[in-house]
């Protein structure tokens, strides 16, 4: 299914087929809510039963705490039954490197896996205080699938309003220096503050 930006046109491809086995790789933040939430909603338009599999990287920031809540709160939502989370990676190394170890114990540990979602997308075209990470552009293994990765953080925040998601702003976690609250000070937390003001749109998330 493709889903096209309200601020750009730019298409956003959520490749769902049937008799396919997903997992999605939640980070307990908003650009993997937003993921999920869309694959679901693509399910449910083309009338296939979502088979999607969460997992998560315990990161020492938390976030991955609020994995659960995330996944309750869709499954009231689509009216499913995602199975909890499964802890994946290995949280003491470096950002970058989490992810794709947390890959490869997916398709090491779980291989009925055909496809993994993962929701990066790129930094700011701009400076906002503070130098970003790396973040990929692409994936060579063909099986992992970054339908995000060519937008900025302000397409994402846009299609939690193009499709009523303000629920996500207090459920997801965004910070990296703390479990609960914001620091503002952090690259994540200024991410999300740049993205709210370049919509003019208030964040009434508190986490």
């Amino acid at each position: 299914m493709i889903y096209e930006s309200r601020l750009d046109n730019k298409p956003i491809s959520i490749d769902v087929k049937s008799d396919t086995i997903y997992g999605i790789l939640l980070s307990g933040g908003l650009d993997s809510a937003v993921l999920l939430y869309l694959f679901l909603n693509a399910c449910q338009q083309q009338e296939i039963e979502p088979v999607i599999r969460p997992f998560t990287i315990a990161k020492t920031d938390g976030s991955y705490l609020y994995v659960s809540n995330l996944i309750d709160w869709m499954n009231k939502r689509f009216n499913v039954q995602l199975t909890k989370y499964t802890l994946v990676g290995d949280p003491t190394l470096h950002h970058r490197a989490q992810s794709a170890s947390a890959v490869q114990d997916i398709f090491n540990k779980f291989p009925k896996i055909d496809y993994i979602f993962i929701g990066i997308n790129q930094n700011p075209p701009e400076n906002i205080g503070t130098e970003g990470p790396v973040r990929d552009t692409k994936s060579n293994n063909p099986r992992v699938l970054f339908p995000f990765v060519e937008l900025y953080k302000t397409h994402i925040v846009d299609l939690i309003y193009e499709h009523d998601l303000q629920e996500l702003l207090d459920i997801t976690h965004s910070c990296t220096e703390q479990t609960i609250g914001r620091c503002m000070q952090c690259f994540q937390c200024k991410e999300r503050a740049w993205a709210f003001k370049q919509l003019n749109q208030t964040d009434t998330g508190s986490r």
